[in-house]
């Protein structure tokens, strides 16, 4: 039977589970399996926290960067297939395509990179600077392609002739941030010029502020700990009979695509242990 409306405030263990409501109902069982998804507020897991278990305390997961400057509002849309977004001061980075849009910094490289580093930036209440190398090749290298282009394209124009298979628009904003003037050629660009935009090509500094989520929503990292349950079989190691699946427990991947699996596959997992647990008593009534 499926009872909706019927929220979740307490589950007992006795001889046998009891499952208590908020409207007053309570139902009884040999087995419960929690799936609940994940919530923003540790509070929500006071009646888990209430069976022994302990709750790594849920914070934010998979999101998007805003830009405190809006620096490039004006380039919404244009997609880099090959970036790399690191955080200032830390070990923290992830390379593949960027994407800039109205409010900042997404794609996959933003999205990886907050997954990996959603504790510390939980830590520092989303405020942090982000370094951009919108060329995915080392500083040294960039700048040794940048020179080579002093004499292979010298009568070309800079603003008409993106490097490193950037987009033209991008690329006309790095080289007017480098100060070089329109009309300039490679052969007549000065040495201070051919720093900047280096600079601005393989470390863009952008002063994020706050994060982003499409319609409110984020994966959660936290939830049970994973020590306290059977991998094998999803149950708890602290409660027999008591199993858990999906986003309640402490797991989060890189991408919405892991966090589906992991939910299907942890359900799948756990409904055959309960499955094999029944069948080894069958004259119980489940």
């Amino acid at each position: 039977e499926i009872h909706r409306g019927a929220a979740v405030i307490s589950i007992e263990r006795n001889s046998e589970f009891s499952v208590h409501s908020a409207d007053g109902r309570s139902w009884r069982s040999k087995r419960v399996l929690i799936a609940v998804g994940g919530y923003n507020q540790a509070d929500a897991y006071n009646w888990i926290r209430a069976l022994g278990h302990t709750v790594v305390p849920p914070i934010p997961s998979l999101f998007t960067f805003n830009d405190k400057e809006r620096k490039f509002k004006e380039l919404m849309g244009i997609a880099v297939p090959a970036g790399e977004v690191r955080i200032a001061s830390t070990k923290f980075s992830q390379r593949g395509p960027l994407l800039i849009t109205h409010w900042g910094l997404s794609g996959p490289a933003v999205i990886k990179l907050s997954a990996w580093a959603a504790t510390y930036l939980h830590e520092q209440q989303y405020q942090f600077d982000a370094r951009v190398n919108w060329t995915g090749e080392p500083d040294t290298r960039c700048r040794e392609t940048l020179a080579t282009a002093k004499t292979s394209r010298a009568r070309q124009k800079i603003y008409g002739h993106p490097m490193f298979n950037l987009p033209q628009r991008l690329w006309v904003r790095l080289c007017e941030w480098s100060d070089i003037p329109e009309p300039r050629i490679w052969s007549e660009v000065s040495n201070r010029e051919m720093n900047r935009l280096a600079e601005h090509l393989a470390n863009t500094v952008i002063h994020v502020s706050g994060k982003t989520t499409f319609k409110e929503e984020f994966v959660t990292c936290g939830g049970v700990e994973l020590s306290e349950v059977n991998t094998s079989s999803l149950e708890s190691k602290l409660v027999a009979g008591l199993y858990f699946a999906g986003e309640v427990l402490n797991v989060d991947g890189e991408t919405g695509g892991f966090n589906f699996q992991a939910a299907w596959t942890t359900a799948y997992l756990a409904a055959q242990a309960i499955n094999n647990s029944i069948r080894a008593f069958p004259g119980e009534q489940e």
